[in-house]
């Protein structure tokens, strides 16, 4: 409860801000709870981060790096003669979904089409190695998780690989729609596209996949949503599936994204130690409390 306080908006804001969020998040599969029979039989966990939307930020962080943006003789021409819509990097790291000028050198397009031949490819996964260069906030949440399991009854262990969203290469765009229904399909299957006992992965009880559903920064307030499903490896049976969102009342999203982004990082990796906390512990599993982390 002194988390949500301390993130959530007075009463008065937060009565007007949650509807939004919900409404925005979109519907999800029901949510399954293991059995205490199967709980009983865990102990080592695989922890698999799923591939995350990219960032989206309103209003688009345009107006603030091209300030010219707004002036009379830009809005009266066609906007793809100056701008592109697109997913692309900040200097931190950041995979953004928006608005790019001709002009926008310090803000390369992201490469998200594919992963180097020479990387080993496990149908349904890809190396975390072919991420390297961004910052993945499912990488800092899956991370988060075996920090948290940890313990005397349950080993865990975080997977090389991630989950690799469905999506059309064409269609791995600055469009979220394509990277919603992604997720969403990902979060909906009761049987796991992926054999985990093959290619020479880690033999384990279950499979823990750590995903992201909403990802956004609207105006001041920053909101995210933490899917999980637990998986049994042999049946590729999902047992165990659970979701929890959050928003935060912070900065604007220039504040956040300036100096690398390393604000933004810190509240996001925040939020969702959180969210995995809670995800965890309704899904019954023994979890340690998050480490409150200092401020940048």
């Amino acid at each position: 409860m002194f988390y949500l306080q301390r993130i959530f908006p007075p009463m008065k804001s937060y009565c007007v801000l949650l509807p939004l969020l919900f409404i925005l998040s979109g519907c999800l599969a029901t949510p399954i709870k293991p059995s205490p029979h199967q709980m009983d039989e865990i102990r080592t966990m695989l922890v698999v981060p799923v591939e995350p939307p990219p960032l989206e930020v309103t209003p688009d962080p345009i107006e603030s790096r091209f300030p010219v943006y707004n002036q009379f003789q830009y809005q009266s021409l066609p906007p793809y003669v100056y701008l592109e819509k697109t997913v692309y990097k900040n200097p931190g790291g950041v995979l953004i979904a928006g608005l790019l000028s001709k002009d926008d050198d310090m803000m390369p397009i992201a490469n998200i089409h594919q992963t180097p031949s020479s990387m080993e490819k496990i149908a349904g996964l890809e190396p975390t190695a072919s991420l390297s260069e961004n910052w993945t906030p499912t990488f800092t949440l899956a991370q988060e998780a075996v920090s948290q399991l940890n313990g005397d009854r349950i080993k865990a262990i975080l997977s090389k690989h991630y989950y690799h969203l469905p999506i059309a290469g064409g269609d791995r765009n600055a469009n979220l729609d394509n990277w919603q229904s992604a997720i969403e399909q990902w979060y909906d299957l009761n049987i796991s596209s992926v054999d985990y006992r093959r290619h020479g992965l880690e033999q384990v009880d279950a499979v823990l996949e750590v995903g992201i559903q909403t990802y956004r920064i609207f105006n001041a307030q920053t909101s995210l949503q933490v899917l999980i499903k637990l998986i049994d490896p042999n049946t590729r049976q999902v047992i165990g599936r659970i979701s929890a969102k959050t928003l935060s009342v912070e900065d604007s999203p220039e504040s956040l994204l300036n100096n690398e982004a390393e604000r933004f990082k810190w509240l996001v990796a925040d939020m969702g130690a959180h969210l995995v906390s809670q995800g965890l512990s309704d899904l019954g599993l023994p979890v340690k409390a998050p480490v409150d982390r200092l401020t940048p």
